[in-house]
């Protein structure tokens, strides 16, 4: 006997999607941007917890291929992956502790005193050009005291101007409600990230299972294909630059510390984040830094000067492109396009996820398109 079936049944729960949206942007008072934010309100949690199951993946998988030997029974499978992600977040969680207890506190407390002894740093800095350019051409030294008063003037206005007690309060307002909406955000995403990490042979498995069912098996294929390797373009690339940046940091603190730099964690943390960013993210980073120690000390400038040269010509010249470059398959040029298309659109994240929007754009549209008619000519170049 002959099932009866509604045609084109399986479009009702996508039409009944598309009507509650309809009445929930144009029967109340919300508008489209309110609605968008309660969506996402509603899917941080998820996108949290695929991040941070996304990051953390690579550890429990290479930890798992070591410790659990083939043909365990499946349930003891289990049990040690639980084992081995519950003992990944703490390490995560320990470092996470160790860098906010050792290297927080060291970070307000520069940015602390810096704001308390700007006028004092700026006027040990006019005496330095004073007692220096005196003897060259006092015409220099009296331009150059005149620019500076100016800066400190702007610097004053601008203090008065925007600091005052309500909207420093505002300010803080925020922040404490952002923060707060973060750590909510952040522990959910760290319960969901587990069922992630625990479960994520099951998830891919129903991703290729619903694309099988979109698409023909060979257009299936090819799009599982495209999808492995989009996910090797992000992750390599994002995992070299995060690399980079510990290393920069770490030895600016190995090195700037040790020669008695002020401000050395902050200088090092901003030389580390800048750096995330191809090519010219680095000196994005350096000229502030290196204003920043001019007002405190010309001579330790000069030395943080030098070590960001010296720095800069290993990582950017040797070490940088040439990571980048391969990982993500683009050429040089194609990385400075994505970094200055991307900051166009984004700002300074736009700098850092253009890179791999770029190679991404190439080997979607690109690379598919010159193959196809390339094959379509017969020509093998």
């Amino acid at each position: 006997m002959r099932k009866f079936r509604l045609k084109h049944m399986d479009l009702i729960p996508i039409l009944i999607v598309a009507f509650l949206l309809f009445k929930l942007v144009f029967s109340t008072n919300m508008s489209i941007a309110a609605t968008l934010d309660a969506i996402y309100s509603c899917v941080s949690y998820f996108i949290y917890g695929w991040v941070i199951a996304y990051f953390l993946n690579p550890l429990v998988s290479n930890i798992e291929k070591r410790v659990v030997k083939e043909g365990t029974c499946e349930k003891r499978r289990k049990t040690v992956r639980s084992l081995i992600i519950a003992a990944v977040f703490l390490l995560a969680i320990g470092v996470i502790t160790v860098f906010f207890v050792s290297i927080i506190p060291k970070i307000v407390a520069a940015v602390t005193d810096f704001a308390e002894n700007f006028p004092k740093y700026l006027a040990n800095f006019q005496n330095w050009i004073n007692s220096t350019f005196a003897f060259i051409n006092p015409d220099v030294t009296e331009k150059l005291n005149v620019v500076l008063s100016q800066i400190a003037e702007n610097v004053t206005n601008w203090a008065t101007a925007k600091l005052d007690v309500e909207k420093v309060g505002g300010a803080l307002g925020t922040a404490v409600t952002g923060s707060a909406r973060f750590v909510i955000n952040f522990v959910f995403g760290i319960v969901v990230s587990i069922y992630f990490l625990h479960g994520k042979e099951s998830i891919l498995n129903q991703l290729k299972r619903l694309t099988h069912a979109i698409f023909s098996e060979e257009k299936a294929e090819n799009v599982i294909e495209c999808g492995r390797k989009i996910n090797k373009i992000f992750y390599d690339f994002i995992l070299s630059k995060l690399v980079q940046a510990f290393v920069i940091f770490i030895l600016g603190l190995l090195v700037l510390a040790p020669l008695g730099i002020k401000f050395a964690p902050v200088i090092s943390l901003v030389l580390a984040v800048s750096n995330m960013i191809p090519y010219i993210g680095p000196w994005i980073g350096s000229v502030p830094c290196v204003a920043l120690l001019l007002l405190y000390d010309p001579i330790q400038a000069l030395i943080l000067l030098a070590f960001i040269l010296g720095m800069q010509i290993v990582d950017n010249v040797l070490i940088g492109p040439k990571i980048t470059s391969d990982r993500v398959g683009i050429s040089p040029l194609l990385v400075i396009a994505g970094v200055a298309v991307g900051g166009t659109f984004g700002g300074v994240i736009g700098m850092f996820v253009g890179v791999p929007v770029v190679a991404v754009i190439k080997l979607v549209f690109y690379d598919s398109f010159v193959e196809r008619r390339l094959k379509e000519k017969n020509l093998d170049l």
